[in-house]
């Protein structure tokens, strides 16, 4: 059973983030003091998340949620405390390969039961029955979810109008909390917290059931994308249209331009990922891993224009784990990778992750190569508001120690993001910048009003840390009796330290490369 601590150290900051964000003394702190908290936590006050633009790879692009700490305690707390009734109502469905668990030891405090891997193994049971596939996808599913749907899943949607004035009814209390998070609006649920795995299975495991009581049981379902097993061209047809008047009823919609229906048969596994897989990098002989590196990257970089809709790079070089790249050909390894940053930026974090292997087995980084990449990165992406571009760059550069040139830095002081921005304050304090960096954009957000705004992050993180002064002469967050008790208690959600002990970790194909 998940507990407040759990959904809130391990529940709570998106996993996309840099590894400096956390939220482990917030959770320990909320925990420990559940019962002693100001009473301002227990007020039904709205707030807004704060927004970060994200990267998944190629041009797909998702807006990441991150609730006020002071909503997500309230949240977490019901979540802990209804966990037994909500858990069984979102793992009915025999569809969902997503099935949320709250595990030990855990990554996260919900987890995903069924691994991304399963999928291949479902998909050739259920075209093993058929001789038609129906691929559908929700459109911006997460975005597009009615909040006031959480009620219909779990109680029915008669009886929940009925009851829509029932504060204590278990769906309408877990809608208000949601709606409080962000700012009483009814539409989509952040992502990155974990919580909102779990709403999704509860609506989806609904639908799910829905359409086995329509005779629609041979098919399969990963978080919001669906594959049925279809006997004739008539069958998949129906199911589209069965398919879509049940989401009408939760206000959502079909993703016309990747859902289809063929003819069998189709690949199992995408092309591209299987001889990615196949190919063979040897650790031994520096001339023939030389040739077998240039190869395998040439190939990578076909596939990435064949296969533009997958994660062909992040796979690509997650793969290098398996291999130990000579001396002699790491110069010509760091080229290519490089080449990866620039082209997909999504693979920063996982190309930074072999820069860190190797700089702990002593391998020289060339600097220069990386530090006029990152800022280039920075610049191009700065200007059009990609956040985690500029973000997983900054974080680079801070684990490698190099510096933002004037043109990255002045760039991104001048996003409207938190994440961006704290990273930006971090490098400044750490002097990777040029000193006379213009905050005036993040200083104007030092107010007291600002947390409870999309920028409570900064507001209050820029505060604790000493970076930025409060626009009067009162200090904001002192004057606040939620976040100045977060402050009293050490509550930090940036650690100005992790990218000094930055470390390799044993990285394993993305699973978003299954798409």
């Amino acid at each position: 059973m998940p507990t407040i601590r759990g959904l809130i150290t391990r529940g709570y900051f998106p996993v996309e983030l840099p590894p400096a964000f956390s939220s482990h003394v917030c959770g320990n702190v909320l925990h420990t003091s559940a019962a002693h908290l100001p009473r301002d936590f227990n007020l039904d006050k709205a707030s807004k998340n704060v927004a970060h633009n994200l990267l998944k790879y190629g041009t797909q692009r998702r807006r990441l949620g991150i609730p006020n700490p002071t909503n997500y305690f309230r949240l977490a707390r019901f979540v802990s405390v209804n966990w037994n009734q909500l858990i069984t109502i979102a793992t009915q469905s025999p569809l969902s390969l997503t099935t949320p668990a709250s595990l030990r030891p855990p990554s996260r405090a919900l987890v995903r039961r069924i691994k991304f891997p399963v999928k291949e193994e479902r998909k050739a049971l259920v075209r093993s029955r058929a001789r038609y596939i129906l691929t559908a996808d929700i459109s911006q599913f997460y975005h597009s979810v009615y909040t006031h749907s959480i009620p219909w899943a779990i109680h029915g949607k008669a009886a929940s109008k009925a009851q829509r004035n029932n504060r204590t009814l278990l769906g309408n209390a877990f809608d208000k909390l949601i709606r409080a998070s962000q700012d009483g609006q009814s539409v989509g649920i952040p992502i990155g917290p974990d919580i909102s795995l779990l709403i999704a299975e509860i609506i989806l495991n609904d639908i799910d059931m829905k359409l086995i009581g329509r005779g629609l049981g041979n098919a399969f379902r990963m978080i919001d994308d669906y594959e049925f097993g279809c006997d004739s061209l008539v069958q998949a047809e129906t199911a589209r249209e069965y398919l879509q008047e049940l989401l009408s009823e939760y206000e959502l919609n079909l993703n016309n331009s990747k859902t289809r229906i063929e003819e069998l048969p189709q690949v199992i596994e995408t092309l591209c990922v299987s001889q990615l897989r196949a190919h063979q990098i040897n650790s031994a002989g520096s001339m023939l891993q030389k040739r077998q590196l240039i190869h395998y990257f040439d190939l990578a970089f076909t596939f990435l224009r064949e296969c533009p809709k997958i994660a062909v790079l992040k796979y690509a070089v997650s793969r290098l784990d398996n291999v130990v790249v000579d001396p002699a050909n790491w110069a010509i390894c760091q080229h290519l990778l490089m080449q990866c940053m620039v082209v997909d930026p999504s693979t920063i974090k996982t190309i930074l992750n072999q820069i860190i292997r190797y700089r702990g087995m002593g391998y020289p980084i060339d600097g220069g190569l990386f530090q006029d990449g990152l800022n280039s990165v920075i610049e191009q992406h700065a200007i059009v508001g990609h956040a985690s571009e500029v973000a997983w760059s900054i974080w680079a550069l801070l684990v490698l120690n190099l510096h933002l040139s004037d043109s990255a830095a002045d760039r991104a002081a001048n996003m409207n993001d938190s994440i961006v921005a704290l990273l930006v304050l971090d490098a400044h304090a750490k002097g990777l910048t040029n000193p006379g960096v213009n905050f005036a954009n993040y200083q104007s957000y030092m107010t007291n009003g600002d947390l409870y705004c999309e920028h409570w992050l900064l507001a209050y993180e820029a505060n604790v840390k000493r970076w930025l002064p409060s626009v009067g002469r009162a200090d904001h967050v002192s004057g606040d009796r939620c976040f100045s008790f977060l402050k009293a208690s050490g509550v930090f959600f940036y650690d100005d330290t992790a990218s000094r002990t930055a470390e390799y970790e044993p990285y394993e194909p993305p699973a978003d490369i299954l798409y």
